[in-house]
């Protein structure tokens, strides 16, 4: 098994047991409850993001646990065939592939700064026997 693979979910579970303990919210407004799956779960599930190498096959994983995550706090059951209408209720795009894209390109940016082993890897300058 892919190693990424592996990582996603054991990040997603941890994310998952992480979401069922802050089921405390769930009185609150929509909007209130949408501010600590974003900041919180999102993030524990993430972490780490910038150095996963997503395959196809991958990344309907993050893509599927954060519709997961909007499903359960708007309380709509996965057995109802509803797509788009989860995310015009909780107003919010689907956008966790997206984060980890700019994550890889922010580590990108500041390995780029410094002047280490792994710069010179990754701009080619690193001479040697052929």
């Amino acid at each position: 098994m892919h190693y990424v693979h592996v990582k996603l979910k054991s990040r997603t579970a941890v994310a998952k047991t992480a979401f069922n303990k802050k089921t405390l919210f769930i009185k609150y407004d929509l909007n209130l409850r949408n501010k600590p799956v974003k900041f919180y779960i999102l993030s524990i599930a993430l972490y780490g993001a910038e150095t996963w190498t997503l395959r196809k096959v991958d990344q309907r994983y993050p893509g599927s646990f954060e519709m997961w995550c909007w499903r359960r706090m708007t309380m709509i059951s996965w057995t109802n065939r509803v797509r788009n209408e989860v995310s015009h209720t909780v107003k919010d795009e689907r956008n966790i592939l997206q984060t980890i894209q700019r994550r890889k390109a922010n580590r990108i940016c500041h390995i780029l700064r410094k002047n280490c082993l792994l710069k010179h890897v990754i701009e080619g300058k690193i001479e040697g026997r052929v």
